[in-house]
Formats: structure tokens, sequence, C-alpha cells
């Protein structure tokens, strides 16, 4: 579930990276308009790939589920030798590793274990790392990497694309929806089918900075003739979400609010010269290291589920090798459940946000070969009890009416997409 929702909200932001000066933005990611396609084509073609006829060997096909069923009780795991491509025992107890290599073969994205995958050599292979060890009787700890090789964009690339989109954003909303619609008319129509802009809202401040907003729907029985188990899914799981999110600094002043609620996401943010600033009061640098605050509510199954006020810190990371986002939570939340739920409640329900808490990590950075790698990490804590389990299940049964149609679904969804964004790009280039 927690990479469905990640693909729904990627998905709902590319309306906002397209909107306004989308040209610039663009050809931001090269040195000219012929550098910046040979970048973001091979950016898009890593993606599209990852989503093409997607095989799984069946020993990734059974870690898969079986991870995903049992990831808050992982003993329930650890003896499985059809899950793992490494196992070890330490002084603490048992440590377990699945590694998976994919990459595209004969026209098939082919997923298959092996033990010391190598890092991804060509544009759309990957390498997965899910770790497991453990720390005490019932305790466990999770480490999960994914690197995804994207093309050679360099990283610092990121923080122009930034800024011109950003600078792009300082005009009238009606000039931004022209934009986007002129010079990506594939991939409004494309993306169009499941979501579309509702309003765009640019008002100009005295001190010559600008607050947006924007209003993105999402209405899945649009797609439903074309994919209808997908068209299900989402409004299922995702079109009922709601969810909210906020950064501010020390101060207590914010400078980002997306929010979701009755299949409306609204994103707001105040932008002068291409930089971020806070929402109100005077303009100023935004600082590295900010605070995250998440309000997030899922209906899974016959229950709904969720946190508020869970806060964490954020850090953009910026080197000259690496950009990134860095967020780590250590204060528990809120937590929303239902009475049969709350009856379970102990102290395994903290022991995440406990000591390093949870951790994640999303960015590009340099390859040891010069290619440009995605990288996502996650790192958390588990404490095996009653409620862990209940809380695995619900996510299960999320990831078990997922796979098979559904998934396919999806990769289609996203291939057209994909494959618009690149013709596009095309005829931008072409036109420039």
């Amino acid at each position: 579930m927690p990479r469905r929702f990640a693909t729904f909200v990627a998905a709902a932001l590319v309306p906002l990276a397209l909107s306004g000066g989308c040209r610039a933005a663009v050809f931001a990611h090269g040195n000219d308009p012929a550098g910046a396609q040979v970048n973001l084509d091979a950016l898009v073609t890593g993606f599209e790939y990852r989503f093409t006829n997607v095989t799984r060997q069946s020993k990734v096909n059974y870690g898969r589920m079986r991870i995903a069923r049992y990831a808050f009780a992982p003993s329930k795991l650890v003896n499985d030798t059809a899950i793992w491509t490494a196992m070890r025992t330490t002084r603490t107890g048992a440590e377990r590793e699945a590694e998976w290599q994919a990459g595209m073969v004969n026209n098939q994205y082919q997923f298959a274990a092996r033990h010391d995958t190598p890092t991804p050599a060509r544009v759309g292979d990957q390498r997965h790392l899910i770790a497991v060890s453990q720390r005490g009787e019932h305790d466990w700890f999770w480490h999960t990497v994914v690197e995804h090789h994207v093309g050679t964009v360099p990283p610092s690339r990121l923080n122009a694309v930034a800024r011109a989109f950003l600078q792009s954003a300082e005009r009238p909303g009606s000039a931004m929806r022209v934009d986007y619609r002129t010079a990506f008319p594939r991939t409004a129509t494309a993306l169009g089918r499941l979501l579309s802009i509702d309003t765009i809202s640019a008002v100009s401040q005295l001190d010559g900075s600008t607050v947006v907003s924007m209003q993105i729907r999402l209405d899945a029985r649009n797609i439903a003739a074309g994919f209808p188990a997908y068209a299900k899914y989402l409004q299922q799981y995702v079109e009922p979400a709601r969810y909210r999110f906020r950064l501010t600094d020390r101060y207590g002043a914010e400078w980002w609010d997306m929010r979701a609620v009755n299949r409306v996401l609204t994103v707001r943010f105040r932008t002068r010269n291409g930089a971020l600033q806070p929402l109100a009061g005077a303009a100023r640098r935004m600082p590295d290291t900010l605070q995250l605050t998440v309000d997030a509510l899922a209906k899974l199954g016959l229950f709904s589920v969720g946190v508020s006020n869970m806060v964490g810190e954020f850090v953009h990371v910026d080197t000259p090798r690496e950009r990134a986002w860095q967020l780590r939570f250590t204060k528990e939340p809120k937590w929303h459940l239902p009475l049969i739920a709350e009856r379970l409640l102990s102290a395994a329900i903290r022991h995440p946000f406990e000591g390093q808490g949870v951790y994640f990590k999303l960015g590009l950075h340099t390859g040891p070969t010069g290619q440009t790698l995605s990288e996502r990490v996650v790192d958390v804590a588990v404490q095996e009890s009653a409620i862990m389990r209940w809380l695995g299940n619900l996510g299960f049964t999320a990831m078990s009416d997922f796979a098979g149609k559904v998934e396919e679904e999806e990769n289609l969804f996203l291939i057209e997409l994909f494959r618009a964004m690149r013709s596009d790009m095309e005829a931008l280039v072409r036109t420039s």
C-alpha cells in the first residue's frame, strides 16, 4: 500500500510540474535543448521500462508477497529459505537479506533473485535490498534500499529545474494552464483521464512574491472503461483517503501545504524569483532543515486507520553528487484506530518511533561510473505484538487486492503517460 500511495501522489504532482512555463523547467534538465531532451528522455525511459511487461522469478514473487504479509511479524519469515538470498546468525539473532535484480530483457521487465546484486549499469535497471535483523526476542529492524538507473542527468540539475518551475509559477493561473496544455498536450490528455486541474490561483504580493494555490481532482470513473480493475482499486483505497503534509521551520512559519480530501488535492506555496518563501511573513531563504507534519486517514477494508500530528525532521540534502530528501520521525503520532484495535494497544505501536525512529530517504545520486541513480531508503524497527499483526493484516489485504490485474492495468496506464511525455518533449525540442 505505501508504494501505491506514493505512485498516486507522484502522478498527482505531474500537472504541478508541467504547469506554468514548463518549457523553462523542461529545458533546465540540460545545458541546451538537445541535452535536456537526452537527459529527460533517459529519465522518463527508465521509469517507463519499470512498468513494461513486468515478470518476476518465482522466488521474487513468493518473497514479495510473504514479506508484505509478515512485515510486522518477521519471526514468521526468518526460517523460510525460499525468501532469502543470504542468511546469517549474529549474537543478537537472525539476519536475513533478499536481493533482487531487475531490468529489461526481450521487452520484459524481469525481476530475479541474486546475491551481491551489482549497481545498476543500464537505463531502467534496478537493485533491491530488503534486509531484516533481530535485535531482541521480539524486536526486529528492517532496512530497505532500491536503486534505479535513470540516465545521466546530473543531480545538481534538480535545483535548476525547481527554480525554473517556481519562476514560471509567478504568473496568472490562466497563463500556466494554457502553457502546460500547449507545451505538453499528449501528457495532459493521458493524465487528464484520471487527474484534472480544477483551479490555479497565482496572487501577487507587495514584496514581489506570488502565492500559488492549485486544486487537482481525481476521478477514477473516467478510466473505468479502459482500466476497470485499476479504477475500482482507486475508488476503494485512494479516493476515500484524506491526508495533509505541511512543512514548517523552527519558528512555526509554513513553507508548503498539500492536502487531499474528497478526491481533491490542494497544493499551496509562495515563490519569489524562483525560490520558495514562507506562506506568510517576510521573505527569506528557506533553511535546509524543516519540520514535516503528516495527517493521514485511509479506508482499509471495513476499517478506517490513520495518524495525526506525525511530526518529523525534513532535511534537503544538497551536495555536488546528490540531491535528496531525508525524513526522520521520532515522535509517536496520535493514532486513529477502530475500537477493536484500541483494545490491543501496547508499547509495540510506539516502538518504531523510539531511538533513531522511522527513516525515509528519496533522491538522486551519482553512481560509481557516472550514471544517475534514483534511491529510496527505508529504515524502521518493529516489535511483534497483537496490534502490529493486526495492522500488518490490513496492509496485506490492500497489497493482495493490488497484485494481479490491478497492477497490470496500472502499469499500462503509466506506460501510456510516460510515452506521451517523451513525445511531447521531442516536439518541444523540434520547435525550440
